[in-house]
């Protein structure tokens, strides 16, 4: 182990900045997608970890440091837009790595989302606390992110699955002012963050979980989500937001064309998919201008033996490093809690093995 990591030539920070600027780089990055994972493998309960930015930081620090896995620090509470428009977030009073769900929605009818006034992110429980963590990361010198997209999954947060499904059937102009909604706070968040740390500090991650073929046909993406997206890339690039990572949860295949054709996008922009996406298509569908990261199952990653991740890594890394527009090995989705240590190990022992550049 020791010597694998003093074999490093380059820094976390300087080996994602020259994959994701095409200059020479030591070794393929590996990127955690980790968040509640640093609560749990600390001992504090989920709850604490997420309502607590500082402790929240200082954990998610302090893993990184012990794990040498590269990026920067994720912080978001699962579900916190929807509580932000006024849903009633809760917490499960057991397990303690349990992440929180919706228990009421803010809206259940077309009257409640004409009436539904988008808050100020400031004084929202979710983005308040997002923003007092990109607070304390900016002041300890880590860039900061924000939840570019979707507006879709914002307004399933919102409503809730269910509903929303159905509102696309027989209310498709409610789902369109919802979308309106999301899109407009999603907005204000961008500006507040670009007054506040400078357009270059800031990536926009934005995550699509919600679009996946199995849950929407590409019709209805094509029709509700793809117009909102368009706007908020025009508008994030007109802030001078430059650093984009884009992570297609789930199968989006049928839904490539928009983004390579219709989405607006900036060279050199990341897109991590999921492991129902043959990573190795997708690639050579977007080609020499952007970075592809992904894809180790989660389920393997959670429920798996360091032998089989350290392989599933390995091969991963094998048909991806040598892709022209770069590669970062990363998990297909975010790094379930519970996951053993040893299993985010393997990724980066299988990197630091076969994924050298030397």
């Amino acid at each position: 182990m020791k010597a694998y990591i003093e074999s490093d030539r380059l820094t976390s920070a300087e080996r994602i900045k020259a994959v994701v600027t095409g200059t020479r780089v030591d070794r393929v990055p590996v990127l955690s997608m980790a968040s509640a994972y640093a609560a749990v493998g600390a001992g504090v309960p989920v709850k604490d970890f997420l309502l607590d930015p500082k402790l929240a930081f200082d954990l998610l620090k302090r893993t990184q440091e012990s794990q040498h896995y590269d990026g920067g620090l994720s912080y978001s509470i699962p579900d916190g837009g929807g509580w932000d428009f006024g849903g009633d977030l809760q917490f499960h009073p057991s397990p303690p790595h349990a992440l929180p769900f919706i228990a009421r929605r803010a809206v259940s009818s077309p009257a409640d989302v004409e009436a539904l006034e988008v808050p100020d992110p400031r004084t929202a429980p979710a983005a308040g606390r997002s923003m007092a963590f990109a607070k304390i990361a900016s002041e300890n010198g880590f860039g900061v992110s924000i939840h570019g997209g979707s507006p879709f999954g914002l307004a399933v947060s919102i409503a809730g699955p269910d509903l929303l499904l159905r509102w696309l059937i027989k209310e498709p102009n409610v789902v369109r002012a919802l979308l309106r909604k999301a899109t407009d706070y999603l907005l204000t968040i961008a500006d507040i963050y670009v007054n506040e740390f400078g357009s270059e500090k800031i990536t926009a991650f934005c995550t699509y979980p919600c679009e996946a073929h199995a849950l929407v046909s590409p019709r209805v993406f094509e029709e509700f989500s793809l117009p909102f997206i368009v706007e908020l890339h025009e508008k994030l690039m007109s802030k001078g937001v430059k650093k984009w990572l884009i992570h297609l949860c789930g199968n989006h295949t049928k839904n490539l064309l928009h983004w390579k054709e219709e989405i607006p996008l900036l060279p050199r922009t990341t897109f991590a998919i999921g492991h129902e996406m043959d990573i190795r298509k997708t690639g050579e569908f977007f080609g020499d201008d952007h970075v592809i990261a992904g894809n180790v199952p989660t389920t393997l990653l959670h429920t798996g033996i360091y032998c089989d991740v350290f392989e599933a890594s390995k091969q991963i890394i094998l048909k991806m490093k040598d892709r022209p527009g770069g590669f970062m090995l990363a998990p297909a989705c975010a790094l379930p809690p519970k996951t053993p240590p040893q299993n985010v190990q393997a990724m980066i022992d299988a990197a630091r093995q076969f994924g050298r550049y030397d």
